[in-house]
């Protein structure tokens, strides 16, 4: 069974947060205005729009 938890992240642009899932139920979310080159990411965009991706350390 997969354990998926919720977090919130901020925004980088606005400061707005969003609720994501974390894969896994481990890792620290870290918000970013740019998509990394490896290692677990999602894209994210925030109720005023911005879209930004959230890198799992």
């Amino acid at each position: 069974m997969q354990i998926t938890t919720i977090r919130q992240v901020e925004c980088p642009h606005c400061d707005t947060r969003t609720s994501i899932s974390v894969p896994g139920g481990d890792g620290e979310p870290e918000p970013s205005r740019s998509v990394a080159a490896f290692g677990e990411q999602t894209k994210v965009t925030c109720s005023n729009g911005h879209t930004y991706w959230v890198h799992f350390y």
